[in-house]
C-alpha cells in the first residue's frame, strides 16, 4: 500500500523534524523512577557544561544550586509520583559554578499497562527573563516608594481661601486658612496681622509683589510663615478687583501649604545630587548614548579616566570612534539588526592614546530627556583577560612539562628494558648456542635438529638485538641524532622500497629530549609505513632554521583517510609527542595517494 508507506514516511520525517527542533530549543532529560538520569540531549550538556557521561547515571542533584528548599523538591516528587505533570522554575548550577534558570515541565511516562516507568523533563532557559524580572521588581519597588512619597505629599497638601476688603483693611479667612496658619478659627485678621506671620526675610519681597499687583491685578508669591509648629511654606495667588475709578477695592485669593512639597522637592534635589554623584563616581565607566546617532550624550568620571577623553570630547564622539577598525562593521550590523543591547560579549575598545583595552558591556535602552537612548556600563576586563590567558598558558606549559617528564620516564624504562634484553636475555641465548655447538648428535637427523635449534637461537639473538636497539634512545648511544636515524633506517628491510634521507641540523642547538622525541616519531611513522603503506619510495627530511625544526616523512603507499584513522594508536602517539614540545602536526593523505606527515617544532619561545 504505497499510501500507507508514504504516510509513515511523512510521519517519520515530521517526528525527526520535531525532535531536531526540541533538541535545538529545549533542554531534555529522562530519568528512571529513582531519579537517575538515563538520557540527556546535546543542549543539556551544552548549557550545563557537563558531558553526557558525567550526567548519565547521576541524579539531577549534580546540577543542584542549593537555591530551593527541600520542600520544593518534595512537592515536585509527590506530584509526579502521583502521575501528574509538574511545572516550575528552577535555578541550576553549571559545571563551572555559574547559575542558570530553567522553566521545567516534568511528565511521567507510562508503559502499555499504564504504569509509570520513567520521567521526561523538558526545560527552557529563562535566565535572562529572571534577571530582568528581578531588575523590574527592584525598579517597581523604587518607583512605588517615590510614588508613595508624592501621594503622601498630595494627601497632606491643604488649600485655603481668603478675601481682603482693601479700603476697610478687613481680611476674611476660610477655616482651612486658619489651620494652615495654626491660628484659632474666627479671630479677626487684617493685612498687618497677616504680615506679622510672614517670615521677616520674605516681607520685603511680598510687599513688592503686592504693590505691583495693585496695578496689574494679578498676585502670586511663595513665601514662608511663622506658626506654632514652626516655619511653613505657602503659595499665594490672588485676583485684584478694581472700582469705577480704577482703584483697587478687593482681592480674592488662595493659600496652599506647600511645606511638604518644598521638603519633597529638596529631597528630590538631594536624591538627584546623590544619584549624580553615584553616576560620576561609579567604579564602572558609564555612558548615555543617543540611540539614533550613536553619539554620547553623557559620561561619568570613570569613563574619562578609562578612555582618556574629557567629557566635552566624549560628546563629540560616537560608539564607532571607540571601536577598533576591524570591529566597526560588526557594530554597524548589530545596530541595524536591533541586537545592540543583546551583544554583551567582551570586545576591544580604543582609547584616546590609541591603546587597546578589553571591555565587557551591559547595555540597556532608556529614555533620556525625551530621547531614546542607551545606558551603557563598561567594565575594563583587560587585566582579567590577561590573567586568565596567563593562567591558561601556565596550565598548558605545566601539562607539557608533565608530558615531557612522562616521555622521559618512558624512555628510561624502555632503555632499561633494552639493556635487560641485551645484557641478560641475549647472554643466555649466546650461552645456549655455545652449548649446542658442543653437542654431538647420535645420527644425521639429530645433527639436523641441533643445527635448526642453533639457527633459531641465532635468529632470536638478532631479533632481540634489533628490539633492544629500538628500545634504547639515541641519547643512550654514542651516536648523533643524524647517525641514529641513518642506522635505524638501514636496519629496516623494506622490500623494493627506496629510501631518501635529507638531514640538515645543528644538534648542539637541540635539547636531548626533543631529539629523542623526533627519533621516536620517525620510528612510529616507519612502523605505520611498514605495516600498512606498501610504499615504493620513502623520503625523510629533517631541516632546521633559527626558529623552527621541521620533520617531514613522505611515502607513495596506499594512503588513508585521516578523518577515519585520526584515533589510531600510532597517530595518537605522534600527536602527543608533537604537542608536549609545542609542535604542530600536519597529515596530508588520501586513499591511493600516499601520505605526507609533517611536524614543526618551534625553537624559540617554546
Amino acid at each position: 500500500m504505497p499510501g500507507v508507506h508514504e504516510h509513515h514516511h511523512d510521519l517519520l520525517q515530521t517526528l525527526l523534524a520535531f525532535r531536531a527542533a526540541v533538541n535545538e530549543s529545549s533542554i531534555v532529560s529522562i530519568t528512571d523512577l529513582d531519579g537517575r538520569i538515563v538520557y540527556v540531549n546535546d543542549r543539556f550538556t551544552k548549557v550545563s557544561g557537563f558531558s553526557a557521561s558525567e550526567l548519565i547515571g547521576n541524579k539531577h542533584r549534580i546540577i543542584n544550586s542549593d537555591y530551593h528548599p527541600d520542600s520544593f523538591f518534595r512537592d515536585m516528587w509527590k506530584t509526579i509520583r502521583n502521575g501528574d505533570r509538574w511545572r516550575g522554575e528552577i535555578r541550576n548550577r553549571r559545571k563551572d559554578g555559574s547559575y542558570y534558570w530553567v522553566d521545567t515541565v516534568i511528565t511521567p511516562v507510562r508503559d502499555q499497562e499504564g504504569r509509570i516507568y520513567q520521567y521526561l523533563s523538558v526545560r527552557n532557559l529563562i535566565t535572562l527573563q529572571k534577571e530582568n524580572e528581578e531588575k523590574l521588581i527592584q525598579m517597581q519597588e523604587a518607583y512605588r516608594k517615590r510614588e508613595q512619597q508624592l501621594k503622601d505629599a498630595q494627601e497632606v497638601a491643604n488649600t485655603g481661601s481668603w478675601y481682603l476688603d482693601i479700603p476697610a483693611n478687613k481680611l476674611e479667612w476660610s477655616e482651612q486658612t486658619y489651620r494652615i496658619f495654626e491660628l484659632p478659627i474666627g479671630i479677626p485678621m487684617n493685612f498687618e496681622l497677616f504680615m506679622e506671620k510672614v517670615w521677616p526675610e520674605d516681607r520685603a519681597g511680598l510687599e513688592a509683589k503686592w504693590k505691583a499687583a495693585m496695578k496689574t491685578g494679578s498676585y502670586a508669591y511663595e513665601h514662608r510663615i511663622q506658626t506654632n509648629s514652626g516655619l511653613k511654606w505657602v503659595n499665594e495667588k490672588a485676583r485684584i478687583e478694581f472700582g469705577p475709578s480704577a482703584e483697587p477695592i478687593a482681592a480674592v485669593g488662595t493659600v496652599i501649604d506647600i511645606t511638604d512639597n518644598k521638603r519633597t522637592a529638596q529631597a528630590l534635589l538631594d536624591s538627584e545630587t546623590l544619584y549624580r554623584n553615584l553616576f560620576n563616581h561609579s567604579p564602572f565607566a558609564i555612558g548615555i548614548m543617543d540611540k539614533e546617532t550613536m553619539g554620547f550624550l553623557e559620561v561619568n568620571n570613570t569613563a574619562t579616566q578609562v578612555y582618556g577623553y574629557t567629557k566635552e570630547e566624549f560628546r563629540k564622539l560616537t560608539a564607532f570612534d571607540i571601536r577598533v577598525p576591524e570591529e566597526q562593521e560588526k557594530l554597524r550590523d548589530t545596530v541595524q539588526k536591533g541586537l545592540y543591547t543583546k551583544d554583551l560579549s567582551v570586545r576591544p575598545h580604543k582609547r584616546k592614546d590609541g591603546s587597546i583595552i578589553l571591555v565587557e558591556p551591559t547595555i540597556t535602552e532608556i529614555n533620556y530627556k525625551g530621547k531614546a537612548a542607551y545606558l551603557i556600563s563598561i567594565v575594563d576586563v583587560t587585566e582579567r583577560e590577561r590573567m586568565e590567558n596567563e593562567i591558561s598558558r601556565i596550565r598548558t606549559n605545566r601539562q607539557k612539562e608533565i608530558g615531557r617528564a612522562a616521555l622521559k620516564a618512558q624512555e628510561e624504562s624502555r632503555a632499561e628494558t633494552g639493556r635487560e634484553l641485551h645484557d641478560n636475555i641475549n647472554q643466555l641465548l649466546v650461552g645456549s648456542t655455545l652449548y649446542l655447538r658442543n653437542v654431538k648428535g647420535a645420527s644425521g637427523k639429530d645433527n639436523q635438529h641441533i643445527e635448526t635449534a642453533r639457527q633459531i637461537i641465532t635468529n632470536a639473538i638478532e631479533e632481540i638485538r634489533k628490539l633492544s636497539s629500538a628500545f634504547v634512545p639515541p641519547s643512550l648511544n654514542e651516536l648523533s641524532l643524524k647517525d641514529s636515524i641513518g642506522l635505524f633506517i638501514n636496519r629496516f628491510k623494506l622490500q623494493n622500497t627506496r629510501l631518501d634521507l635529507d638531514i640538515q641540523i645543528d644538534e648542539n642547538k637541540l635539547e636531548q629530549g626533543l631529539k629523542i622525541n623526533v627519533y621516536r616519531i620517525i620510528q612510529e611513522q616507519f612502523n605505520n609505513i611498514t605495516r600498512h603503506a606498501a610504499a615504493e619510495n620513502v623520503k625523510i627530511a629533517l631541516l632546521q632554521t633559527d626558529d623552527m625544526l621541521t620533520l617531514e616523512i613522505r611515502d607513495d603507499g596506499k594512503g588513508f583517510d585521516p578523518q577515519q584513522k585520526k584515533h589510531g594508536i600510532g597517530l595518537t602517539n605522534i600527536l602527543h609527542r608533537a604537542d608536549v614540545y609545542n609542535g604542530k602536526l600536519e597529515i596530508d593523505s588520501s586513499p591511493g595517494q600516499g601520505c605526507r606527515l609533517q611536524v614543526s617544532f618551534p625553537l624559540t619561545g617554546a
